[in-house]
């Protein structure tokens, strides 16, 4: 019996068979729930599909078969192998062996062909999590593209000072930054004394 399919919002490590462009493609992906302590291989050309069908009771016993302690997760393994490509897939009818090399460790495991009543609802929630997966790495590419395309905002510059700053209310004299004007200083030119003291009209010559 197949475990039922997990949500399509988790993204399980996955890869696709042969690496390269080919006449048959495979996907490759692992699910693993941690409440159920549960895990299992598929392998899928998105009309047939493959499983481990692993339970719960046999998980430890597959983990102390590729000495894997029992805290250790074989996701991480998988992850390994996709990454590095040490994935390989060899058919025999209604049975598959999946091999994961990974540096000095090699896992292998049988899979066997799920009956298509099972088979559909997880090819159905697979397809449904990659077309999420994908519309969330579009939406990320278009954020950073976004980002990368517009200018730099610099702070303005500030300009100089056009007006001179209002009197003091408490002083009632000039603000701060206004020179008061010696007393014989010229009004035309300031910081020039005046040549000639300035002098009234003389009424009684007139």
């Amino acid at each position: 019996m197949v475990p039922p399919p997990l949500s399509p919002s988790l993204s399980p490590p996955l890869c696709t068979l042969p690496a390269g462009p080919g006449s048959s493609r495979f996907v490759c992906y692992c699910e693993e729930d941690g409440d159920r302590g549960s895990f299992n291989l598929y392998v899928t050309d998105a009309a047939e599909l493959w499983s481990t069908c692993f339970s719960p009771d046999n998980l430890p016993a597959l983990k102390a078969r590729f000495g894997l302690s029992a805290a250790e997760d074989i996701m991480p393994r998988f992850r390994a192998a996709c990454e590095r490509q040490g994935v390989t897939l060899t058919l025999q009818e209604d049975i598959a062996s999946l091999t994961l090399s990974g540096g000095p460790w090699t896992l292998t495991f049988d899979l066997s062909k799920v009956p298509g009543p099972e088979a559909a609802p997880r090819l159905q929630a697979l397809t449904l999590g990659l077309a999420e997966r994908v519309c969330r790495l579009e939406r990320r590419l278009a954020a950073a593209e976004e980002t990368a395309a517009s200018p730099k905002k610099s702070p303005p510059r500030p300009g100089p000072q056009l007006f001179l700053p209002d009197p003091d209310p408490q002083r009632g004299g000039p603000g701060p930054g206004v020179r008061r004007r010696c007393p014989g200083e010229s009004l035309i030119n300031p910081g020039f004394k005046s040549k000639k003291p300035a002098s009234g009209v003389d009424f009684d010559d007139a």
